[in-house]
């Protein structure tokens, strides 16, 4: 009798359908993720960048820094859009303050769903790379959504548009991982970049990835000549180190992006 009710009742009902919705956008989500996965994949083999094994992680770490932002400023979007009401126009500066962890949070839980599958599917097939290892890759890629989201809340605060605050993010990735390209024009005029080559990988995010794997991506033949980098010696930072700057940088954003949501 209490299941017939159950199913009887308009409102348990309607629970049961939205928590369906929401798995079935749940799944459609990581599927898209696991799609642009391979295709990431498959440019990054093309360039010969290293083993298959390795380039997996490289493009997933690629897969989070692209869709943390556009997932983060969309959830912002539509908060923005139900902040217009009376209602939430009467919350307080404090309260406005606390909601933004819990907006990143759920902006993200496509992503992390995304990150629990290929955590459990590579620590079972791993095989040159050990699990430990797949481990720590995971914890790393936590952190790169935790500071995409929080950069992505900062500059979209300062747009209030998606796509201004999505292509920003990205602009600052590539400047990011792309900056030890930089060095080249920069060689003609300084005759030691010895001491510009330690903070330009201690702020790029893939470098961490390339430690765990014990990657050196900068002296392969796709990249060997498009930075003097393999012309010096340098040690690549360990893995934590990025990671605490991507941290340190996440909590400055989401610190900034707390304090003009409150305004």
């Amino acid at each position: 009798m209490n299941l017939a009710w159950r199913f009887e009742n308009p409102v348990f009902s309607l629970t049961m359908s939205q928590r369906w919705r929401r798995v079935g956008k749940t799944c459609i989500a990581v599927i898209l993720q696991c799609a642009l996965l391979l295709v990431i994949c498959q440019l990054l083999m093309r360039a010969k960048l290293g083993q298959v094994a390795n380039l997996i992680f490289l493009a997933e770490a690629f897969l989070i820094l692209i869709v943390s932002p556009y997932l983060a400023c969309s959830t912002l979007n539509r908060h923005h859009k139900l902040r217009m009401s009376d209602t939430i126009l009467l919350l307080s500066p404090i309260r406005s303050r606390s909601i933004l962890p819990r907006l990143l949070f759920e902006s993200q839980i496509y992503s992390l769903c995304f990150i629990g599958v290929t955590l459990v599917v590579f620590t079972i097939s791993a095989g040159e790379i050990l699990r430990y290892k797949v481990i720590l890759l995971h914890v790393v890629f936590i952190v790169f959504i935790f500071s995409g989201a929080s950069i992505a809340a900062l500059v979209w605060n300062f747009f209030r548009h998606t796509l201004f605050a999505v292509e920003t993010v990205y602009l600052l990735w590539a400047f990011l991982i792309g900056g030890v390209f930089l060095l080249s024009p920069l060689e003609a005029y300084l005759e030691n970049l010895q001491p510009m080559i330690s903070p330009f990988l201690h702020i790029n995010p893939l470098i961490a990835v390339c430690h765990l794997l014990e990657m050196d991506i900068f002296r392969t033949p796709a990249l060997y000549e498009l930075t003097p980098m393999p012309s010096y010696l340098f040690v690549y930072p360990a893995w934590y180190q990025v990671c605490g700057w991507q941290a340190l940088i996440g909590c400055l954003c989401c610190v900034l992006a707390s304090q003009k949501m409150s305004k």
